[in-house]
């Protein structure tokens, strides 16, 4: 999904047809192929997905907009059906990757431009794997060196070992750039996981946060000022979930204990964090967001028709979100913790709503369930007098 909220995806699960959608109508819809699916989709409406004609066949990588025209720009030749799709700039550039087959570790990084069609990516080295791409179509990913991963920049056909460049240890990757040209390195060696920024026009680096022995799961998505959030398990503490900017720092959210497990998708510009988390009793799937507070709060409040289950599926960078409750989609154009009467504002209405259902545990009616507890009670008073007023 854009900032213009047009989207790109499937038809359904049993068409397998790429489609843009915009302005509450498919605008757009792939036909040729048996299966074809959109996957990125850049603030100018240019949408990027993959078709195929059938098993073992090499992927298409098509280019579709919304204005009802798609085309199919080039074959991904020696995909056999393995391609994947992972970033796209505003001018439509593309990058992905495809590998041997099903279980297989090797992998082949591509850039696709409208000028230069198809390149390969260090197409010499063991495995290559791409992850970002920025407005110059430099391209940030990593490279496997004598059984190491190395995070490397690939731009026009030369390549940077970040790797051997800031003498980082163990393996490490580079997955995103900032709107100012700095691009984020994780690096993982001796059980500790470090991240970082590294601006290669000025060989600076910015220390983000040192992971130590004993975490794992790490999800990491930033935002494009440079913030970053951060989702992960602990050995001790269980499942964590924090944020870093330049201005704040590192600060992790204080979890309920019904969370066995979260992960958090996306930063919006304003440090907003979306995530799933996975909830007890019952192992519910819940869409939550983490925006003033010290914890993220359930959206099921936000939601019509009082889903079981909900999740994000994709969100922008003004923190619009996509999300699925039970079998639909919804689009949450702006978020109102609290307000569960939908009346703009947190008040007295919302605490007779809340009063009306306490002690509710069932799922299906558990909408004023607003910390995502499992249950309606004093938790969810207490989040709406500690937002109490108009939504802003």
């Amino acid at each position: 999904m854009n900032n213009g909220q047009v989207l790109t995806g499937n038809f359904d699960e049993s068409s397998n047809e790429m489609i843009v959608w915009a302005n509450g109508e498919i605008v757009t819809r792939v036909t040729q192929f048996n299966e074809s699916y959109g996957v990125l989709i850049n603030n100018n409406d240019v949408a990027a997905g993959l078709g195929s004609y059938g098993i073992s066949q090499d992927d298409r990588l098509i280019i579709a907009n919304a204005f009802g025209e798609f085309d199919v720009v080039a074959t991904i030749t020696g995909s056999a059906g393995w391609s994947s799709l992972t970033a796209i700039n505003e001018q439509g550039s593309v990058v992905g990757n495809y590998s041997a087959g099903s279980g297989s570790s090797d992998w082949q990084a591509f850039l696709w431009t409208e000028t230069g069609g198809v390149q390969l990516i260090e197409s010499t080295a063991d495995t290559t794997y791409a992850y970002a791409i920025d407005e110059q179509n430099r391209v940030a990913g990593q490279m496997l060196i004598s059984g190491s991963y190395h995070a490397m920049l690939w731009d026009n056909g030369v390549v940077t070992d970040l790797a051997t460049l800031l003498n980082l240890q163990g393996h490490s990757a580079a997955r995103y750039f900032n709107a100012q040209g700095q691009v984020l390195v994780g690096e993982f060696a001796n059980g500790a996981t470090t991240y970082k920024w590294y601006n290669p026009s000025t060989s600076s680096i910015v220390e983000i946060h040192d992971f130590p022995t004993g975490t794992y799961t790490h999800s990491i998505v930033p935002s494009k000022d440079g913030s970053v959030a951060f989702s992960w398990s602990s050995t001790a503490l269980g499942p964590q979930l924090a944020r870093w900017s330049k201005e704040n720092g590192f600060k992790q959210a204080t979890l309920s204990k019904n969370i066995i497990s979260i992960s958090a998708l996306a930063i919006s510009l304003d440090g907003t964090v979306a995530c799933n988390a996975l909830t007890l009793p019952v192992y519910d799937s819940v869409a939550m967001v983490w925006a003033d507070g010290v914890s993220p709060e359930s959206l099921h409040g936000q939601i019509p028709d009082s889903p079981i289950t909900s999740r994000v599926v994709a969100t922008n960078e003004d923190g619009q979100l996509l999300v699925k409750g039970d079998a639909n989609h919804w689009l949450l154009t702006e978020t109102c913790f609290a307000d569960l009467d939908n009346s703009g504002v947190r008040d007295v209405g919302d605490i007779l709503m809340l009063l009306g259902v306490w002690g509710q545990t069932d799922q299906d009616l558990c909408g004023a369930d607003i910390d995502g507890n499992g249950i309606v009670d004093v938790s969810d008073l207490l989040v709406i007098f500690g937002s109490w007023g108009p939504c802003e």
